[in-house]
């Protein structure tokens, strides 16, 4: 029996298909123009999505690469050249007592159950499977490619769970992607190298003084790339007043260990908290791109809220604490923006916590594009962060591209931030982040004894639309093949300094990539002789 609406929807995409919108204005001049002339509503883009990738299989209509991406759903979730998946870990006991941390019931510490990552955990009973295969689903469904994935497992304070409960959870994550259930981890791992849906980054939620050469190691072996560290202010009496239980010299501390390690790694830190004031928090925020100690590559803005089932709550209840209004939370944020260096990425200006369970605070959940407004609205857009540069769906011409090299200083190693970047249009294409870890200067063994004598790739990344494993498109800047010449650049850089040993902190999904250029696996990392 025929269906008229989908008949309908059919011609609708073989002219689409004719007419190729460059943009989302175009697609969207030709809907309205089309709805003109046949009458009636358009579906949905999910709708046509569907209808339009049944069409290509049955090799009844060519894919058009651009149309594809126009059609996405939340284009932004693939936008930096992965798809991410967040999972959450059971409820479960944190070694902190932070006064600003929800303790809900049945919850992580310091996630509500009404949270977007948190509602899907509770929905599928923290079952790291049914976590992964409810969002790869979704992605699928809004036009994602899912072959990329990055696992971002939340949940508190991931070294306080019982080891086995760690590696059960990881591995269920890779036979989730692999669509196998292999028995031990090492066979899941194995067989993610070559999978579907590989895993290119996984990366785990701790606190500063969980941090140990040994629990880096055992994080190495469980695939984990990127470290998220909660430091939250770099004074001990702000620390002390809101019972956060680590010193400012733990964070120092531990951060050596992870960037030694080679763990690219996010930091967070909470403005608005019991204590400072905005002069306080600036000048924090200047501390952590001047001072060596720090210097992330990445760093969440958490301006603190009053949430249910928090002790602060209860001192906001009493009187004792007030957070700043919207005006003055706006104007520090826009100013701490000022002092961002080129090599840090800000992953989240604002936690996405529901207005409805902020008590008192901040209840905007779009700040980051409001902030962005007004900084425009004076004339000029003050950040230099990675995100506010990333290519994402602008054209490059190879003519623009650029090689550009920064080093600086950082916990006792030296760090290069090599990027390739489009001039014209101030945007960047890939990058790559080289480490000479302090081990290299002081002479002293390296904990991770394959690291020994080994300059380290924490972590390259080429921006722009994600393009499938075996695809290719003409204008995509994944195959301009900047990430492998940034590769070696690092290798040259290397050499020259009188070092013959590059290690990358490979996820598991990446191994075969780096295989193909002289890498080869050696405990947790692949390695190069450069000699």
């Amino acid at each position: 029996m025929k269906d008229p609406a989908h008949d309908n929807l059919i011609k609708f995409i073989r002219q689409a298909v004719e007419a190729a919108p460059k943009n989302e204005r175009e697609l969207s001049q030709f809907k309205k123009k089309y709805a003109r002339k046949e009458g009636g509503g358009i579906s949905s883009n999910v709708q046509i999505l569907t209808v339009y990738r049944e069409l290509i299989q049955k090799k009844e209509i060519k894919e058009v690469p651009i149309l594809t991406t126009l059609l996405r759903k939340r284009k932004i979730r693939s936008l930096a050249g992965i798809a991410a998946i967040t999972v959450l870990t059971k409820p479960w006991y944190c070694p902190g007592h932070c006064t600003f941390c929800p303790a809900e019931k049945g919850m992580p510490k310091s996630y509500l159950s009404n949270e977007p990552g948190a509602m899907r955990a509770v929905l599928n009973d923290f079952d790291a499977a049914r976590q992964v295969k409810t969002r790869l689903k979704s992605l699928e469904s809004q036009g994602h490619p899912t072959d990329k994935i990055e696992l971002i497992v939340l949940g508190g304070t991931f070294a306080a769970y019982p080891k086995a409960y760690q590696s059960n959870f990881i591995r269920q994550l890779y036979n989730t992607l692999n669509g196998v259930k292999d028995r031990t981890l090492a066979a899941a791992q194995k067989r993610n190298e070559t999978a579907q849906h590989r895993c290119i980054a996984l990366s785990l939620e701790t606190r500063a003084d969980t941090i140990t050469p040994k629990e880096l190691q055992r994080y190495r072996k469980l695939g984990c790339t990127k470290l998220q560290i909660g430091i939250q202010a770099l004074d001990d009496e702000i620390l002390k007043r809101v019972k956060r239980g680590e010193t400012v010299e733990q964070g120092k501390k531990a951060l050596q260990l992870i960037r030694d390690a080679g763990f690219k790694f996010s930091v967070h830190m909470m403005p608005n908290l019991p204590g400072s004031t905005p002069e306080k928090d600036f000048q924090m925020m200047k501390q952590l791109f001047e001072d060596p100690a720090y210097k992330p590559d990445f760093l969440k803005l958490y301006p603190c809220t009053v949430v249910p089932y928090s002790e602060l709550e209860k001192e906001w209840r009493r009187g004792e604490y007030q957070p700043y209004d919207k005006k003055t939370l706006s104007k520090l944020l826009l100013r701490m923006k000022t002092v961002m260096p080129e090599y840090v990425r800000i992953d989240r200006l604002v936690r996405d916590i529901p207005g409805d369970s902020i008590l008192a605070g901040s209840v905007v959940t779009n700040l980051r594009q409001l902030l962005q407004e007004e900084g425009e609205l004076q004339g000029n857009w003050p950040c230099r962060c990675i995100r506010c540069r990333e290519i994402r769906t602008a054209e490059v011409d190879p003519k623009n591209i650029v090689y550009k090299e920064q080093s600086f200083d950082a916990a006792g190693g030296r760090e290069f931030f090599l990027t390739y970047e489009d001039k014209k249009q101030d945007k960047i294409l890939s990058l790559l982040r080289l480490r000479f870890p302090s081990q290299l200067f002081t002479h002293k063994k390296h904990f991770i004894p394959e690291l020994e004598s080994a300059a380290i790739v924490r972590e390259i990344h080429t921006y722009g639309f994600q393009v499938g494993i075996g695809e290719r498109q003409d204008k995509a800047t994944q195959h301009l093949g900047l990430g492998h010449q940034l590769l070696e650049k690092a290798e040259a850089i290397t050499q020259k300094a009188g070092f013959h040993r590059l290690a990358v902190i490979a996820s598991i999904g990446t191994r075969e990539y780096y295989r193909k250029w002289g890498y080869r696996l050696q405990e947790t990392y692949m390695m190069k002789n450069l000699r």
